[in-house]
């Protein structure tokens, strides 16, 4: 729903509309620096017994990890997030998992 500065002015009852109009700039200012404009992503293997992986020397930011989910007809590979891990317990050392060949994630 687009709204116009007038609707805008009569929603937060100002009748000032270059303070309004500031406002609403500053709001989109803040939405553009939200949002990356350049980035770069790496992938890698998941490989058996491994637990540490090298990152690149001018990251930044790791933005998300995504596994690859599905191929379509033209050969093209689908990616789902992989959800942030909350309130992680470290008790016991514990056993690698394996993974195929197949399995490949991207850290952006």
């Amino acid at each position: 729903m687009a709204m116009s500065l007038q609707e805008i002015m009569e929603r937060v009852g100002s009748k000032e509309p270059s303070v309004i109009r500031a406002y609403v700039d500053d709001a989109f200012r803040e939405l553009e620096g939200l949002i990356p404009e350049h980035t770069t992503y790496q992938m890698y293997n998941i490989v058996a017994d491994q637990k540490l992986y090298a990152f690149p020397n001018n990251m930044v930011k790791i933005l998300g990890v995504y596994r690859r989910y599905r191929e379509d007809s033209s050969g093209t590979y689908s990616y789902i997030q992989i959800g942030r891990v909350a309130n992680l317990n470290l008790t016991d050392a514990g056993s690698a998992t394996a993974a195929d060949a197949e399995t490949s994630i991207i850290v952006i």
